[in-house]
């Protein structure tokens, strides 16, 4: 199991370059260079380096206060866009088709996900406080078998792009670490959970592939 924090995978700027750092950043919004590293793939001491130069050529910025990280600035955001372009997925069929299947299971990872946090109780919805373990084991082996029907097109999508071998890695260990007892590995905000690192997959395919969301 990988440890929460650790790099999922070795793939490492010489594969990825800085579109995937520059990914991350972009899809998480505002990103410690922990949670930087193991969205890239690359060794924290390289992550913080290279953010540091990023910043002094005014690619990202450092934020302070509330919530602390780095965020891609306007031109940080034109430089991702050129590297996708150059990156040539736009129009790719292989990767389009590997969408089309990430949608037919998105919305039910996603009521998973909301199971995990309300239960139906008389009638009504209630928080999940936990307190009943056979409901939670319920919810978890639907993630499980959901994560299970994942499995044929996160490989299909590595092999359009390196770059997202790291979605799968990523998943594997939520789903570990949530089998070992971690509720945080389902949901929560601003770690690797399941729900966090679905939601960066869906908005990078869609960032790759020049997609709009709908609404």
């Amino acid at each position: 199991m990988v440890a929460a924090g650790a790099a999922a995978c070795p793939v490492g700027f010489l594969i990825v370059g800085d579109l995937g750092l520059l990914m991350a950043l972009r899809v998480q919004g505002i990103a410690s260079p922990v949670r930087a590293s193991v969205a890239s793939g690359d060794e924290l001491s390289a992550v913080t380096a290279r953010l540091t130069e990023l910043v002094s050529e005014e690619v990202v910025t450092e934020r302070s206060g509330r919530h602390v990280g780095f965020t891609l600035t306007n031109k940080g955001a034109e430089l991702l866009g050129q590297l996708l372009s150059e990156e040539g997925l736009r129009a790719n069929e292989r990767l389009q088709h590997c969408y089309n299947r990430f949608l037919m299971v998105n919305e039910s990872v996603l009521q998973a996900c909301s199971d995990w946090q309300v239960r139906r109780d008389s009638g009504m919805n209630i928080p999940n406080d936990h307190s009943d373990p056979s409901y939670d084991h319920a919810v978890i082996d639907a993630l499980v078998e959901l994560h299970g029907r994942t499995k044929r097109f996160l490989k299909q999508m590595a092999a359009c792009s390196a770059r997202f071998l790291l979605y799968e890695a990523r998943l594997d260990d939520c789903v570990e670490r949530l089998l070992c007892g971690d509720r945080t590995a389902f949901n929560a905000l601003l770690v690797e959970s399941y729900h966090t690192v679905w939601f960066e997959l869906h908005q990078d395919l869609m960032l790759t592939l020049g997609l709009e969301r709908e609404g």
